[in-house]
């Protein structure tokens, strides 16, 4: 038990060193370039691989850090709507004209390149498997962001065409998210987890990352102001709706959707507000950041796979070598992928 704690506790130690590594005070105003975003999602994607460790190969501190996964999950959904907005923002029709190729393409192809290698891993444990099914399988991450690339083109572009107001569309594209989060809650009583209720918590964060893009020369500023305490204040609500939060979080919407979702919110604000003094970057970081969407789409396949094959290993040893090999293995598919979708998007 201790040693599987040990070498757990070691994997969230060398994540902190990752992201801090190289990192330096900052003077600037607030940033939410590339750079840091692929900070924050190389941390979420790390964060999400703990939470989908099967059942016989978790321990307390892998269980502590899978309470973060919807907040994790939020921040990937987050960072999709910030950038969307920040690129039709910049480069108006031209961004929609090429949307659905450049969107489609940076979402199925890496997803159908490890689709293929799950058909390989059923055949080698010699499941039964349908390889039209398996190959187009999309989990219900790619299935909310394909959602959400649907309404904000159909807005973005009746926008274009009519001149609608800003303000119009962008509350119908809240709107819509929020319409979307509230229906799958309501009426999916019966769904185990999250992502088979579309992510209703998560997908918040399409909803956040607008309303960043909208709000962001305010919220500079408001950052700028009094950082400090400000930043401890916000831990400080982070825990309490944390705890809040665990001692309601069975009560029906309330405590279940609206306090989960304002507790991810908050930790949002506090992860930034943190980071807020310092710049990030680093080879480590920023090659997980790079391979972020491969690490989520492939680590529930490895883990079982090596579940399946080293059934009686140690906690701790099942962690290592499966974040080992989800990370070997998604740079893999995104080199490959990455060169197959800059063919299609030229």
């Amino acid at each position: 038990m201790l040693y599987n704690v040990f070498l757990t506790s070691l994997l969230v130690v060398a994540l902190f060193v990752f992201i801090l590594w190289k990192s330096v005070p900052k003077e600037g105003p607030f940033s939410f370039d590339k750079n840091f975003t692929g900070v924050l999602k190389g941390a979420s994607a790390i964060i999400v691989v703990f939470v989908h460790v099967p059942g016989v190969f978790q321990n307390s501190v892998q269980r502590m850090v899978m309470s973060f996964g919807f907040v994790a999950v939020t921040i990937f959904f987050m960072i999709s709507a910030y950038g969307m907005q920040y690129s039709i923002n910049r480069a108006g029709g031209k961004y929609l004209s090429h949307f659905w190729r450049n969107r489609l393409a940076s979402l199925l192809i890496p997803c159908f390149l490890i689709n293929l290698f799950g058909i390989l891993f059923r055949a080698c444990k010699g499941q039964d498997y349908s390889f039209v099914d398996s190959l187009i399988s999309l989990p219900a991450y790619v299935w909310v962001l394909l959602q959400y690339c649907l309404i904000f083109f159909a807005v973005m572009y009746c926008q274009l065409k009519w001149k609608l107001k800003p303000l119009i569309c962008h509350v119908a594209m809240v709107l819509a998210v929020v319409a979307s989060s509230l229906c799958l809650y309501l009426f999916s009583p019966d769904a185990e987890n999250s992502a088979e209720m579309g992510w209703c918590y998560e997908r918040m964060g399409l909803v956040w990352g607008l309303l960043l893009f909208l709000s962001f020369s305010k919220i500079e500023k408001y950052m700028d102001s009094r950082w400090r305490p400000k930043t401890i204040i916000l831990g400080v609500l982070s825990l309490v709706f944390g705890v809040v939060y665990v001692a309601n979080k069975t009560v029906w919407f309330y405590g279940e959707y609206l306090l989960k979702i304002v507790l991810g919110l908050v930790i949002i604000a506090f992860i930034l507000f943190l980071t807020r003094k310092r710049n990030f970057g680093n080879a480590a970081i920023n090659h997980l950041g790079n391979i972020s969407y491969e690490i989520y789409l492939s680590h529930d396949m490895i883990m079982k796979t090596m579940a399946f094959f080293l059934p009686t290993i140690s906690s701790g040893t099942f962690l290592l070598l499966s974040f080992t090999s989800i990370i070997i293995f998604s740079t893999i598919v995104h080199k490959i992928s990455s060169k197959m979708v800059s063919f299609v998007r030229a």
